[in-house]
Order: C-alpha cells, then sequence, then structure tokens
C-alpha cells in the first residue's frame, strides 16, 4: 500500500484543503464501513405486485423483529388454503367499498413457498390501529397483501388478522388501498 505523506498546511488555504481531504476520507470510509439497512430494499408499496391482492393464511413461526422502521416475521402457511379470502372483519379504514370488496375478492396464495417473511408497519402504526405487540410463534395470521416484485418469499399485508378471534388491523396507514387494481374475480 502507498503511504500518502501530507505536509503542514500554510496559511488559510491549506487549512481547507486539509479540511476537505480530511472530511473526503471520512465519507468515504463511511460508505464502505456501514451497510444499507435491509428495510430499505422494500419500503413503499411500489417495490409489491399492487396489480392484484392475495389472501395468506398459517401460523407465526419466528419471533422477527418488533420495530422500526418495520415488524418482521415468518409465517407458515396453510395447506389447504381456500380460493379466495374468507369472510373476515374489513378495518373501519379500509371499509370504503371500493377497498372492501377488493380485499375480500383477493385469491389465496398460490405460489411455490410453504413459508413466507411477512412484513408490517412499524410497531406505532400497527398499535394505532390492533396490534400493540409482537405476535408470539404458533398464533394465527391471515393477510390479504401483495408479494414482492423482486422477492417472491417477501409478503407486505394491507390487512391482517390475528389470534383466534381475528383481530383485524389495517397496514396501509390511511383509508384507501395503495392502488384499486382491476378485481381479481
Amino acid at each position: 500500500m502507498k503511504s500518502i505523506t501530507l505536509s503542514k498546511p500554510r496559511g488559510i488555504r491549506g487549512l481547507r484543503l486539509l479540511a476537505a481531504v480530511g472530511t473526503a476520507a471520512v465519507v468515504a470510509l463511511g460508505t464502505v464501513l456501514i451497510p444499507a439497512p435491509p428495510a430499505a430494499a422494500h419500503h413503499g408499496w411500489p417495490g409489491f405486485e399492487t396489480d392484484h391482492l392475495v389472501y395468506i393464511a398459517g401460523t407465526v413461526s419466528s419471533d422477527g423483529v418488533w420495530g422500526n422502521p418495520h415488524s418482521q416475521f415468518d409465517v407458515t402457511l396453510d395447506s389447504n388454503l381456500p380460493a379466495d379470502t374468507p369472510e373476515l372483519a374489513i378495518p373501519e379504514q379500509l371499509q370504503d367499498p371500493e377497498d372492501s370488496v377488493r380485499v375480500n375478492a383477493a385469491l389465496s396464495y398460490k405460489g411455490p413457498h410453504k413459508e413466507l417473511e411477512v412484513i408490517i408497519a412499524p410497531p406505532a402504526w400497527s398499535g394505532k390501529w390492533g396490534l400493540g405487540r409482537a405476535l408470539k410463534i404458533g398464533e394465527r395470521f391471515k393477510a390479504v397483501g401483495y408479494i414482492n416484485r423482486t422477492n417472491d418469499g417477501l409478503f407486505r399485508p394491507v390487512v391482517f388478522w390475528y389470534g383466534d378471534d381475528n383481530v383485524p388491523v389495517n397496514q396501509v396507514l390511511g383509508n384507501t388501498l395503495p392502488v384499486r387494481a382491476p378485481l381479481s374475480k
């Protein structure tokens, strides 16, 4: 490795040059040593197949992460999903017929995975709409949402239901679906 020797800076120009070189070195080192957070790859809805909603059901199969910027966990899917979304309570925020009819019409997941990684809103949002704690391994989980465009093992719900009581939780952080795609049926 070639060594660089810096001579003593002369006057204000030299100090500015030294400061600029030092700042550039710190920035360059930081970009190499600080990895991008894994959540950066799946923020927002554009990374998901928003042209059709998918229904999933199963049991939580990992402790996952309960926190920011998103909570994540795995769900082992039921082996015999119904053809489409069963009748479940729609969260108040998604009861507009333009949204609720789409949630109710979502076809069941037919992909290759027996387990999906699920990404939900951070605790502040999920807690505001009905889930104020991390889900437990073995707990029932049903959801309607989207499969990721580049990772078909990643699922992001617009609404989910948890526990034996099927408690509904809105995940769109608003009052409408991110995309009102044509109905599948």
